[in-house]
């Protein structure tokens, strides 16, 4: 990787590089995932192939969902495609890795509980690999290779030096690479197993399966939707070809298409074999077999080195908006990894939503919730509004669905799903009323295009698809509410972010606050286009009630609320990321009194907005305990990937890594977004020696903001002048130049 276009000196590697050196694990290992937006693997101990415990290997790309078939639609896993195992003879380098007899079975990560949980539940331990010694796997979050390397006695008592590494190239949205170098010492006939293993799919049909010329290729279809998903892979020995010693393809037992190359060894000679694997969608490609065969074959020709530094250049791309943590490596390498996770599931060419598990599971049947607008998606505003457009993409093509909803609930405009898969439709399962009540997710969604409007200024797309959403939105609040005989407008009958609160309950006030902006921001809109605004959106806005109990001097969190234990943050969301016109003293006021009624097991994204909100109000000290919370009791081992819960659940949970970055590009910086300029207000916490968060972006400006304990400097890169309101000052950026702010002095309030 070059050094940074700033000149600044790039971090050792151990600050981008995870890595374990115990192939057993005992304690709470969690697979390696890579992934390059378009499709991702989880990778085993072994470094390739398909493993059922401790935690299901999955291979997943984005839009392969299930059709509805009465209920919902889920996604659907494809057939492993990193397998390329080697053999003595005696037996196989990756069945030194399979658990022994007794071993505990996969966790499942696909069945809910009431309130969209998933089971909690503890990893089980992996078997301990057999005949393993220098054993190490690392993920390198520069370019997502996963790299393994390890000794293997086999059962002969052979020794081969064995590496592997694996990676999804971000260059080429459906190639990946899978490269294992085997130094034997010893000397007889090696066997290299390329193999499309179908056993890692599910809710799958097999198609089409076949080979020959140095390939193999899988065609499956998803289950009740038609959608069609090609694997074709290409095997190349040491010199570079197919080699003279190719089997022909056979079917494996278990289901799949295989191919061996077999090649004589001599001691201490490494011997380097390649596959080269793509996967295209029938969502993508007319034929998706021809289409993955052609792509596969490129790669191939392309060779090894070229998709190494075509991958590398393309994330040194991603990696250009970074946030550099200074005084804490751990907390620096979280940071990274977090990011690292977020960008796995989302490219800038997929029109496609991450769900909360993104491409590393089907959990949370791969829907698509609040989660994505509320807690992933603004961390990738700030630094990649490329890839935050196409996020977007995927509401405003299912806005024909939203409508349909909205009618045959008696309403206006546009009300979108609480779980959305493949087409927009109520995905939430019949059972459970969250899709019925939880009607807030779309003034979530409001919330996000209207950022994306503000970051942007991009008239064109608010004119094709930010107002037609908006607008949308606003017709279906318009016509959902309820006036009194004074006038006043409710909204009855909802489930509040709060899923303990199942209800239904009347005036949420997050709702009913959400709603309102909604349709502030719909009128802003067609304003800022010269657009007609329907006069409704704001009488309506003006008029919704926003629930205050005078005697506590907070928020209730609905009509009758008497205090029990919440879920997850809800109100004190008013603050942020809403900016609800509220005193600090209401601020402060709501997050004391809801921070003490906050299920003490609850999702890590409320101690995110705790820590925000701390920020805000300039308790650094009491942000960065939230930080910790909000981080330490929910990374798994070894590769710091958010669990969602303490005591495990679905990961790897975007969610969760969305709203820990938010901490650090909206909470400790008090960036907000404006139409005619940024706002800031950096505070530092005592631990933190300083926060740099690189190549922001706002209307086609590029910056960094540099907080350090005795000033904040913000360095424009590109664009005019950048226009900063900071303690209540309007000033200005020079281009090309620099401006120096103060670092807010962390207050004492307990």
């Amino acid at each position: 990787m070059s050094a940074p276009t700033d000149g600044s000196p790039l971090p050792p590697a151990d600050a981008w590089v995870l890595a374990t050196d115990d192939p057993a694990s005992p304690v709470g290992y969690h697979p390696a995932f890579t992934g390059n937006g378009r499709f991702g693997a989880r990778i085993p101990a072994a470094g390739n192939g398909f493993a059922d415990a401790p935690v299901r290997t999955q291979f997943h790309v984005a839009g392969l969902y299930t059709g509805r078939d009465g209920s919902w639609s889920r996604k659907a896993s494809l057939p492993a495609w990193s397998t390329l195992d080697v053999s003595d003879g005696s037996g196989s380098f990756n069945a030194a890795f399979t658990d022994p007899p007794g071993a505990q079975t996969a966790v499942d990560e696909s069945e809910p509980l009431i309130g969209g949980d998933w089971a909690s539940v503890s990893s089980p331990r992996v078997g301990a690999a057999r005949g393993i010694e220098r054993y190490r796997q690392s993920l390198d979050l520069r370019t997502g290779a996963i790299t393994t390397e390890a000794r293997w006695n086999s059962p002969a008592g052979r020794i081969t030096d064995v590496r592997y590494d694996v990676f999804t190239d971000r260059s080429r949205p459906h190639v990946a690479v899978v490269s294992v170098t085997v130094t034997p010492h010893w000397e007889g006939e090696l066997v290299v197993t390329d193999a499309l293993d179908e056993r890692a799919g599910s809710r799958i049909r097999t198609v089409e399966r076949g080979g020959g010329q140095a390939r193999i290729w899988t065609l499956v279809e998803a289950e009740g939707s038609g959608i069609t998903a090609a694997l074709v892979s290409v095997l190349r020995g040491p010199d570079g070809g197919a080699g003279s010693a190719h089997d022909e393809p056979v079917p494996l037992p278990d289901g799949g298409a295989a191919q061996t190359l077999r090649v004589r060894t001599s001691p201490g000679r490494p011997l380097t074999f390649t596959k080269y694997v793509a996967v295209v969608t029938s969502q993508t490609a007319v034929d998706a077999l021809s289409t993955a065969r052609s792509h596969a074959e490129e790669a191939a020709r392309e060779g090894y080195e070229r998709l190494t530094e075509d991958n590398r250049r393309a994330w040194q791309r991603e990696w250009e908006g970074d946030i550099v943590v200074r005084g804490d490596t751990l907390l620096q390498r979280r940071v990274r990894a977090s990011k690292f996770y977020l960008l796995t599931s989302v490219h800038e060419d997929s029109p496609w939503s991450p769900s909360p598990a993104g491409l590393s599971s089907d959990g949370y049947n791969g829907h698509v919730f609040w989660d994505t607008e509320t807690w992933i998606w603004p961390a990738l505003l700030a630094q990649h509004p490329h890839i935050a457009r196409s996020v977007l993409d995927y509401r405003l093509a299912r806005l024909d669905a939203a409508r349909a909803a909205a009618a045959e609930g008696g309403h206006r405009g546009a009300r979108f799903p609480w779980e959305s898969g493949l087409t927009g439709e109520e995905d939430t399962p019949d059972w459970a009323p969250f899709g019925r009540l939880e009607q807030h997710i779309s003034a979530d969604v409001a919330l996000a295009f209207w950022q994306y409007w503000l970051a942007t200024g991009d008239r064109g797309w608010l004119r094709t698809a930010g107002l037609p959403v908006l607008s949308a939105i606003a017709d279906f609040w318009v016509s959902r509410v309820t006036a009194d005989a004074e006038g006043r407008c409710h909204i009855n009958g909802v489930i509040p972010p709060d899923e303990y609160a199942v209800g239904p309950h009347d005036d949420s006030v997050y709702t009913n606050v959400a709603a309102r902006e909604s349709l502030r921001f719909a009128a802003s809109a067609a304003e800022a286009l010269g657009e007609f605004a329907d006069p409704r959106w704001a009488a309506v806005a003006n008029r919704i009630v926003v629930p205050f109990d005078e005697v506590r001097g907070v928020h209730p969190e609905f009509e009758g609320y008497a205090g029990r234990t919440i879920k997850q943050a809800d109100v004190v969301m008013l603050a942020y990321p809403w900016e609800n016109p509220q005193s600090s003293q209401v601020t402060r006021a709501d997050l004391e009194f809801y921070a003490a009624r906050t299920h003490e097991d609850g999702p890590s994204m409320t101690d995110s907005v705790h820590s925000i909100v701390h920020a805000e109000l300039g308790d650094a000290e009491a942000a960065f305990e939230y930080t910790r919370r909000s981080v330490e009791p929910f990374v798994r081992p070894p590769f710091e990937q958010f669990a969602e819960a303490r005591t495990g659940g679905a990961f790897t949970f975007l969610t969760g890594h969305g709203g820990f970055l938010q901490e650090f590009l909206y909470g400790y910086s008090g960036l907000r977004w404006r139409a005619d300029r940024i706002a800031l207000a950096p505070i530092l916490p005592a631990e933190l020696e300083g926060i740099t968060l690189r190549r922001l972006r706002w209307r086609d400006r590029v910056f960094d903001v540099d907080i350090r304990p005795d000033g904040t400097a913000v360095r424009l890169h590109t664009g005019e002048p950048l226009p900063v309101e900071t303690a209540g000052t309007l000033r200005h950026v020079p281009a090309g130049g620099e401006l120096t702010i103060t670092t807010r002095t962390p207050s004492r309030h307990r």
